[in-house]
């Protein structure tokens, strides 16, 4: 343990300035001591209360008589050093003890009935907390009431002036070449080159809003709308990190009119507009430092992450990395505490603490789904997060003015952030099967039934306004709100699939049963949904809410119906698997038409070829072990492409028996259906 000793003759005492006063002697015995009117041998701790077992109670607090703190320092020191020594020579005792009710100081006025453990400091003098976990030097002085107290009077010189440093210790910062110079660009140059005239910017914005299933929920509707007109009356004065969100907002409303076709322009003029609103969103997080925790940096990273997802039906490794960054940077702001429990006197308001209600749990899901699909730990540990699910209101129920939020909307209402709401709460089922499949232990027969029953449980409590239902019944109903049915659907099914798959592969007859029940739903499921997405479809303007979210969803159902194939092949007794004759059958036509999707999707979707690529094997091996003539002639309907089809790839088919002999190694399926990708990277 480090020496607090070396560190005595930082605390000197000063003379006043009428010379030296006398001052009354004072005992030298320890308090303990002095309250049992014993006598002390002055040791740190002394022998007295150490036979007494009280050495944290050991302290020699000099009697104050002037106004001068001062000399106290050096003792309450010494004191902290004496005070984890005892810990730590009698950690066994002391946590058999109630714990010391320590008052901590937060922001200035607020109050102190908060968890002890943390605490909030002003940030770049703007009126916003820096959280602190009791992991930082700063927390230790938390607990030193009396030693915060006696240098809080002796530091009154001015913070040191950057320039001057030694030239010989370079300035590490916000100047690192990798955070890039917000002198690059200036905000006259960006608006005059990127920003089109406000009547184009309102009819993006009308679009935008409208959407509803890309409706941002920390975006508040009526918040924006006033910060919107007052960016018209002086946008160069306007912060640069708002502007990033106005541009990555036209951005994705860009992508959607392209997609839907209301302006009549080219793909390629499509795709030129939304990179440039993109890359002026990226130039405006550049300007304002988007590596600094303020206001705005989260929405803006947030946003300019979220439309770079929406453009490719593949996962990014660069929304990933983004999403890494926010959820480091949300947790130094603090969103990860709730709003409530930063006290009594907290500066924040109501509306205000529930937009960062609605952020925190957009980022728990948000980067939980990035991870999964990336193969990845998830970046957020919900041990250490108290942040309570937001309310389920419109925006019209509450803004900037309200004092007391209201109670939440009923269930049987589709209003736009009941389907968020819902997946805020399958989040904590969905992260205890990532952790679970991406841990290296095994869960037992009970452990697994447990697990299962959760999710199980969890998907009885979606509102019966948000189950699926087949699309012949939906005609009434609008294409948000068939899509979120959707997005609510697969994640239940998609949990199933993942946690069972591991001990589908090792002869679990309960997990391959519920992981090819919702492997096969999902497909069918994604199928019929697929098909009115094509022209003429109930969905075809709405074919721009097919993500890769959902996509990767679909990818890995197929994936698991190919795994069940061949765990099925592989059983040499008959009768030894769940998965009948009938089971089979159906999966080999689910594959079929999945197929025909993978093969539409690849020039759009790199994984779409790999597991195109899966598929095919998957069905020219079951026709090749087929003894029956019907088996053998019976050809997917997605082998019937010709050369003369504009999604015939006939370098996607190197599987056929004879071609360039290949072989293929089936045993990496024991493990990781979706390995398949990396495998045939």
């Amino acid at each position: 343990m480090s020496d607090f000793s070396s560190l005595t003759g930082k605390f000197r005492i000063r003379k006043e300035a009428g010379g030296a006063s006398r001052r009354p002697r004072e005992s030298q015995a320890c308090t303990q001591c002095r309250k049992a009117k014993l006598r002390c041998d002055l040791q740190r701790p002394c022998g007295s209360c150490m036979r007494k077992d009280e050495t944290a109670l050991c302290s020699y607090q000099r009697t104050l008589t002037g106004p001068n703190q001062s000399d106290t320092a050096e003792d309450r020191l010494a004191h902290l050093e004496s005070l984890v020594k005892g810990l730590m020579q009698d950690s066994t005792s002391a946590s058999s003890k109630p714990s010391v009710d320590h008052t901590i100081p937060l922001l200035e006025g607020q109050s102190n009935d908060c968890d002890p453990r943390v605490s909030f400091q002003a940030t770049d003098g703007e009126n916003r907390a820096r959280y602190v976990g009791s992991t930082h030097w700063s927390a230790i002085l938390d607990d030193i009431q009396g030693l915060r107290a006696a240098l809080s009077q002796q530091d009154d010189s001015p913070e040191p002036d950057p320039a001057s440093r030694s030239s010989a210790i370079p300035a590490i910062g916000r100047d690192m070449i990798i955070f890039g110079s917000s002198s690059n660009y200036s905000m006259e140059t960006i608006i005059s080159q990127y920003l089109p005239p406000k009547i184009e910017v309102d009819r993006l914005l009308a679009i935008y809003f409208q959407g509803e299933t890309f409706i941002i929920p920390f975006i508040h509707t009526f918040q924006f709308q006033r910060q919107y007109r007052a960016f018209w009356e002086d946008p160069i004065d306007s912060n640069p990190l708002w502007l990033s969100m106005l541009f990555s907002i036209c951005s994705a409303a860009s992508m959607v009119r392209g997609t839907i076709g209301i302006a009549p322009t080219t793909q390629e003029d499509t795709i030129a507009e939304v990179s440039h609103f993109q890359e002026a969103a990226g130039k405006c997080l550049v300007k304002g430092e988007y590596h600094r925790p303020q206001r705005y940096v989260l929405e803006a990273l947030t946003l300019y992450a979220h439309c770079i997802n929406m453009q490719s039906l593949d996962p990014s490794r660069e929304v990933g990395a983004i999403f890494g960054m926010i959820v480091r940077m949300a947790y130094e702001m603090g969103y990860h505490r709730d709003p409530d429990s930063l006290g009594s006197g907290s500066i924040m308001s109501v509306f205000e603490g529930e937009m960062r209600r609605r952020f925190w749990a957009l980022c728990i899901q948000i980067d939980l789904m990035v991870s999964f699909q990336l193969g990845l730990p998830s970046n957020i540990c919900p041990e250490n997060c108290d942040t309570r699910s937001p309310r389920n209101l419109s925006d019209s129920d509450f803004d900037e003015d309200t004092q007391i939020l209201p109670p939440s909307r009923s269930e049987t209402e589709a209003i736009g952030l009941l389907w968020f709401i819902v997946k805020d709460r399958q989040m904590v089922s969905f992260g205890k099967v990532c952790r679970d499949t991406l841990s290296f232990t095994e869960k037992s027969e009970t452990e697994i039934l447990q697990l299962d029953g959760e999710i199980r449980r969890m998907y009885t409590t979606i509102p019966e306004i948000l189950r699926t239902r087949p699309l012949a019944d939906s005609i009434s109903d609008p294409p948000f709100l068939v899509m979120t049915r959707i997005y609510v659907e697969f994640i239940y099914l998609k949990s199933l699939c993942v946690f069972h798959r591991k001990y589908m592969t090792r002869g679990n007859l309960f997990s391959t049963r519920s992981c090819v029940e919702a492997g096969q739903r999902l497909v069918s499921q994604f199928i019929d949904i697929y098909r009115e997405f094509s022209s003429g479809g109930q969905l075809h303007r709405e074919r721009w809410m097919l993500t890769n979210f959902t996509m990767n969803d679909f990818l890995l159902g197929a994936m698991v119906l190919c795994l069940a194939i061949h765990i099925r092949r592989k059983n040499l007794e008959p009768g030894q698997s769940v998965i009948d004759p009938t089971t089979a059958d159906s999966i080999l036509s689910l594959l079929s038409q999945a197929h025909a999707i993978c093969i539409e999707k690849s020039l759009a979707s790199r994984d779409a070829r790999y597991v195109a690529q899966a598929i095919m094997a998957t069905l020219n091996k079951q026709n090749q072990e087929s003894t029956s003539t019907e088996a053998k002639s019976r050809a997917p309907p997605s082998m019937s492409h010709s050369e003369g089809d504009p999604f015939y790839l006939g370098w996607l088919d190197p599987f056929q028996a004879g071609d360039e002999g290949v072989a293929l190694d089936w045993s990496w399926l024991d493990w990781n259906p979706m390995e398949v990708v990396e495998i045939t990277r």
